[in-house]
């Protein structure tokens, strides 16, 4: 990671970045919007390839509106030079078995808020909160072949693009700024892009915590591994799912009947207890990392702006404002693709 040597940005550029990120934030769900809408109306013809075709067109079309067209467009907007911030983002991470070794307590605080978040949203089941298009395909495989598409997507294609994404165009252009508001801002966008309530805490403070490791470790090689890592444990249950006797076994434990103990069960089982074990002694980890999180005090970067008038500034800024408006209708009703549909369908049946 770069060294931030300017002392005094100036209030103009953060405003001016601000604008971009809100424009940002538009793009990125103007093209899920778009994405939703020509997957509904492609879907009869979708259908005809048969559930892995489908499935993979609709994991092309996720990784094209999702990944490909926003992060070129941040990229773009920020004004990126591309080959020097890979330089400075890829080098070799300092502390890099220490970072690792904070696992555990980054990923019970993660499944908590995770936990948390679903109970809450339980309250909510007749609303569309928990009926949102995911980044993952709403994280369901049909049959192995898709779980194994899946199980790439979460621990190999989401890690590296959204960590070059994040932590890396978004992230390094707010650190002139101060590696706070970079940290925080960067998490809070990294969580908005997950475009659903189920995901969006979790993932907004995996992103504080991934965000922490990268400015410590100057790299976000550490942060693209443990993003694997925590990926790779749900995505190996979304995998083993896909075993009809391993989907037979949750079904009968549901009603409480016990099922067979096939090889893949007992490989869920075991994967189960291993993310068990972790939440329980992470979060031994996160209650000593937090008793002692009083002692640091984040440096001061620039003296121009306080921390109140920065986030102030974002918060109030117009495409900001803009696009928070297209997220809330993302997470909730979904209104604005729903029209666009009904106007297609309604030119198309004219």
């Amino acid at each position: 990671m770069p060294e931030i040597t300017q002392k005094t940005p100036l209030k103009s550029g953060y405003k001016e970045l601000c604008i971009r990120l809100g424009i940002m934030i538009i793009v990125i769900f103007v093209s899920r919007g778009i994405s939703t809408v020509l997957l509904s109306l492609l879907n009869p013809s979708i259908e005809g390839f048969g559930e892995t075709g489908a499935y993979l067109v609709k994991t092309a079309f996720s990784l094209v509106f999702l990944y490909f067209i926003p992060m070129i467009a941040t990229a773009f907007l920020l004004k990126t030079n591309i080959p020097e911030m890979r330089r400075n983002i890829y080098k070799k991470p300092k502390y890099f078995g220490s970072a690792l070794g904070m696992f555990p307590a980054f990923y019970s605080l993660a499944i908590l808020m995770n936990l948390l978040t679903m109970w809450i949203t339980g309250f909510f089941k007749s609303s569309d909160f928990n009926d949102n298009f995911n980044t993952v395909n709403e994280l369901s495989a049909p049959n192995i072949a898709c779980g194994i598409v899946l199980f790439v997507q979460m621990v190999v294609i989401a890690p590296l693009f959204e960590e070059f994404w994040f932590r890396g165009l978004v992230m390094e252009s707010l650190r002139p700024y101060g590696n706070g508001v970079a940290i925080f801002l960067s998490a809070l966008l990294f969580g908005l892009t997950h475009a659903n309530f189920a995901q969006f805490f979790y993932a907004a403070l995996m992103g504080i915590f991934l965000g922490y490791i990268a400015v410590s470790t100057k790299s976000i090689v550490t942060t693209t591994v443990i993003h694997a890592i925590f990926n790779s444990l749900s995505a190996s249950l979304l995998l083993l799912l896909t075993d009809e006797s391993v989907g037979d076994f949750v079904l009968k434990s549901q009603i409480g009947l016990v099922g067979e103990y096939t090889p893949a069960v007992v490989i869920y089982l075991v994967i189960i207890s291993l993310m068990m074990l972790t939440v329980a002694v992470g979060l031994v980890m996160a209650v000593f990392k937090l008793a002692k999180i009083k002692k640091y005090k984040v440096p001061v970067v620039q003296t121009e702006l306080s921390a109140g008038k920065r986030w102030a500034i974002f918060f109030t800024t117009v495409t900001v404002i803009i696009g928070f408006v297209l997220a809330a209708d993302c997470f909730t009703v979904r209104f604005i693709p729903k029209q666009i549909l009904k106007a297609v369908n309604g030119l198309f049946s004219a």
